[in-house]
């Protein structure tokens, strides 16, 4: 490993070896493009990669049964550069990838995170389009770069190693980048976005495999707001059946504005299905708690 890299690239993943090989192989070049290292945190519970198998700057750290959200956080610990980066198992970076993240962290000194832009890699099969829309729409290329409200989450998205000192791990659930992005703009840390950052997610399950996750993920994301109940997670729970409405009409404004609106048209009701399931997902969470769902988010 090399002793200072100039930056870490961390994945957590549920699938296991051999099937994110590729993936893995997209950042091992982006890491040995920039002079970085890969750290895998794994909770698949299946045989690991043989060392042939894997980069000599990659570290795979094997968790039996452990959730995403978990391993990102063993992960994000693991790590040794001064930027660490993260994207998802199932995405695929360019060669540049880390170069433009150590780059866009120059550029901006005063960015605690730089957050980039997503494209869909799922084109096939109309259930993909309007998984990746409900997810993806606020930060699906093209982004607006510079100074921001909302960046990507763990998709896309590097933190200077201050800003990940004191990620709370929400009493054992894990880290949820969304909300640590959250807690670093409320203490006056700065998020830029920046498009010329972009990654390719690659995600197909199927109509059942996409509403199954979309039921945990919602149940997930309301467990970890259980944890800390402020004014949003209350907001959230008191407008649970009114929420994925107002979620919808803002994804199809979002989205039109971005060029999906041919897209949109065909696949919006598959898009309410989603969100009404999520908010289904987090009335369940709000009330009984995150259950086993966050180890069924992949």
């Amino acid at each position: 490993m090399p002793n200072d890299p100039a930056i870490s690239i961390a994945v957590s993943t549920v699938q296991g070896w051999p099937a994110v090989s590729i993936n893995i192989a997209t950042l091992e070049a982006a890491a040995a493009a920039a002079g970085g290292e890969v750290i895998v945190a794994d909770g698949s519970g299946l045989p690991v990669p043989t060392p042939g198998e894997l980069a000599a700057t990659t570290m795979w750290k094997s968790v039996p049964g452990a959730s995403i959200f978990q391993l990102r956080d063993m992960a994000y610990r693991l790590t040794r550069g001064s930027i660490v980066a993260i994207t998802e198992d199932h995405c695929r970076v360019p060669l540049d990838w880390a170069t433009s993240m150590v780059e866009a962290h120059r550029a901006h000194p005063e960015a605690v995170a730089v957050g980039g832009s997503v494209e869909n890699g799922a084109t096939t099969n109309d259930i993909d389009w309007a998984s990746f829309l409900v997810v993806q729409a606020p930060i699906a290329s093209p982004i607006v770069s510079g100074p921001a409200e909302k960046i990507a989450g763990a998709v896309n998205v590097s933190y200077k190693r201050e800003a990940l000192e004191r990620i709370d791990d929400f009493d054992g659930l894990g880290a949820l980048d969304v909300l640590h992005q959250r807690s670093l703009r409320r203490s006056g840390g700065i998020l830029v976005a920046d498009d010329g950052i972009q990654v390719v997610h690659d995600q197909s399950l199927g109509l059942r495999g996409t509403v199954v996750l979309h039921y945990h993920a919602g149940r997930t994301f309301a467990g970890f707001l259980r944890r800390r109940m402020d004014a949003i997670a209350w907001l959230r729970l008191v407008g649970v059946l009114i929420i994925p409405y107002v979620r919808f009409g803002r994804a199809v404004a979002i989205g039109s504005g971005k060029g999906y609106g041919h897209i949109i048209g065909r696949v919006w009701p598959a898009m309410l299905l989603l969100f009404l399931v999520q908010g289904a997902g987090q009335f369940v969470g709000f009330v009984a708690g995150p259950g086993d769902s966050p180890r069924r988010v992949q």
